[in-house]
């Protein structure tokens, strides 16, 4: 791969997010990595475990194996697996970091860990720390009229999502709420509306 093939336009296409991301790992392909790390724990365990360590040098080259029957041996592989999720947690917040300044938001974060944007802003509070830019073709604020009353509608970068704040016909104020937004303007939008239509004046009497 030459190096003509890294052009201006191939860094601004990498500088971008994809969407989606990734795609789910279909059977074979989980079937793959559940082996992968199977080894990996036996592995561990054989380095861990005093029944391994304490064989004696005449023991044949297998003899490692044969032990793995003994219960010993799986709490060995028990704690390897333990030590295992450790470093897979320690990589997850690394990985996630790393994302977070790349411009990933938090409903990407939570889509990624199988939890809700709130879950993902929780568990990895500074993540995000790059502003992110709205969605391709949208503006980062919006005001919409509905039932006499207004609502502004913004993008926060530094939490991936939309927010709105707003006042109702009958003069109330109202916002979406200080830890709350909204994967989507539509859902910002509605949300909006539905407090608008609830501030509403009242029918003038006679009409």
């Amino acid at each position: 791969m030459g190096s003509d093939f890294y052009t201006d336009a191939f860094a601004a296409d990498v500088a971008q997010l994809r969407d989606p991301a990734w795609a789910e790992p279909d059977p074979e392909r989980t079937a793959k990595v559940r082996a992968r790390l199977d080894t990996l724990a036996d592995e561990l365990a054989d380095q861990l475990s005093t029944r391994v360590r304490d064989l004696p040098a005449a023991a044949p080259d297998d003899a490692h194996l044969v032990v793995r029957d003994a219960g010993d041996w799986h709490l060995a592989r028990l704690r390897a697996l333990r030590e295992i999720r450790t470093v897979a947690g320690q990589l997850a917040d690394r990985t996630v970091a790393a994302a977070g300044t790349r411009g990933a938001g938090y409903p990407q974060l939570g889509d990624a860990w199988a939890i809700t944007r709130q879950g993902a802003r929780k568990k990895w509070p500074h993540a995000v720390s790059a502003m992110s830019a709205p969605p391709a073709g949208q503006e980062a604020r919006t005001t919409i009229e509905a039932f006499g009353g207004t609502a502004n509608l913004s993008w926060h970068g530094s939490e991936g999502g939309w927010w709105w704040i707003g006042q109702g016909a009958d003069g109330t104020p109202g916002e979406a709420g200080e830890d709350i937004t909204y994967d989507t303007k539509e859902e910002a939008a509605a949300n909006a509306g539905a407090f608008l239509q609830q501030h509403a004046l009242p029918p003038s009497a006679g009409v």
